[in-house]
């Protein structure tokens, strides 16, 4: 019950980490609410087991965001999880495509972060914001100038709010997932067979990440046991980042 009394917003939370990442944090004690453009229907039923509650948010929208957040409690630790992934060489990028990444991988990311953060000050008890990143923040990947790019910018956006957040008391740390077989990752795995017989080749490991490993990673670097940590990356990715080949 690491999480008792601690109310955690998480937005992208109707996607597949983010539920589980929601449903961790409830097993734990917290209250938490899901932040999302739509709750399908074949999901009300997990979100209600976990206690859950849904709240409807734009994280490309100022005022959706602020807007959003008034109607929730005081968020206590902010997981900044919404993300969009079009994969594409950069000759190949549309215009649409590479703003979609940036608007929602980066600028959503500060959008929430920042009018969560502000209600933290406000109450002057500090708190956690924690941001989804990936292990290709550092790392250039073909196939993926966009997403690569966003998830970079996402990474440093984090690290300059961890600096001017430290002295209200509110912590900002990345979580960085490698291949995870859940989500986006999931989906490429279905529909592109030469990424799925190569996938597992770079992971020194030798197996692709699960959504509960990027679960237990966020968990922890939201606790009291993280208190200590903050502009931090957490890679979860079995070492991909080592650049086995």
């Amino acid at each position: 019950m690491r999480f008792k009394n601690k109310h955690v917003a998480i937005t992208g939370g109707t996607g597949e980490i983010g539920l589980h990442v929601a449903q961790e944090f409830a097993r734990e004690g917290a209250s938490v609410t899901l932040l999302d453009l739509t709750l399908p229907e074949a999901l009300e039923p997990q979100v209600r087991a976990m206690g859950a509650r849904f709240q409807r948010m734009d994280v490309t929208d100022p005022q959706s965001v602020t807007g959003a957040l008034s109607e929730i409690p005081e968020v206590d630790i902010a997981v900044a999880n919404a993300g969009m992934h079009r994969g594409a060489r950069a000759l190949d990028l549309t215009y649409e495509n590479w703003k979609l990444m940036l608007d929602v991988n980066v600028t959503g990311v500060f959008l929430f972060s920042q009018a969560v953060a502000r209600q933290m000050v406000e109450r002057g008890q500090g708190g956690v914001i924690l941001v989804t990143g990936s292990w290709v923040q550092d790392v250039p990947h073909v196939d993926n100038t966009g997403y690569c790019t966003s998830k970079a910018g996402a990474a440093m956006l984090a690290r300059c709010l961890a600096l001017e957040f430290g002295e209200h008391g509110i912590r900002v740390n990345i979580v960085a997932p490698g291949i995870v077989n859940a989500g986006m990752a999931r989906r490429q795995l279905l529909i592109d067979p030469v990424f799925a017989k190569t996938a597992t080749k770079g992971i020194p490991l030798g197996r692709l990440q699960s959504a509960q490993n990027v679960a237990d990673a966020a968990l922890f670097l939201c606790s009291n046991e993280a208190d200590s940590i903050t502009g931090t990356t957490l890679l979860v990715d079995g070492g991909l980042q080592l650049f086995q080949r």
